[in-house]
């Protein structure tokens, strides 16, 4: 079962939104998976589920909370395994909000700036 496309631009718009403010600040894990994905996506070719979870493993252990970037992208992961619901509008968007937030993410300072 996949989380809803709205869900997830809804999540990915409230990071985008804590980290433009400095309310959230990634960690090392969170920046470097936004960084392998962000390179990936430079290529051209489309973001896939089996790209972010490869970039996940990469990452290390996922938080228990289950919160954050690392669990974002698990269900965006799950959200373009799907195509009839990754290719729609809501799937579209959803998406294009997350490559927007590993944009910032992967092109930020440490210093989260």
């Amino acid at each position: 079962m996949h989380v809803a496309a709205e869900e997830i631009r809804a999540r990915a718009a409230v990071l985008i939104d804590h980290h433009a403010r400095g309310a959230w600040q990634p960690d090392d894990a969170d920046r470097g998976t936004a960084v392998a994905l962000f390179r990936f996506l430079e290529t051209g070719l489309p973001l896939s589920g089996e790209q972010i979870r490869a970039a996940l493993a990469e990452s290390g252990p996922m938080a228990a909370d289950g919160a954050g970037l690392p669990a974002l992208l698990r269900d965006t992961a799950g959200l373009l395994d799907d195509p009839d619901v990754a290719d729609g509008p809501a799937g579209r968007d959803a998406v294009d909000h997350v490559c927007l937030l590993l944009d910032a993410l992967a092109l930020a300072r440490p210093d989260g700036r």
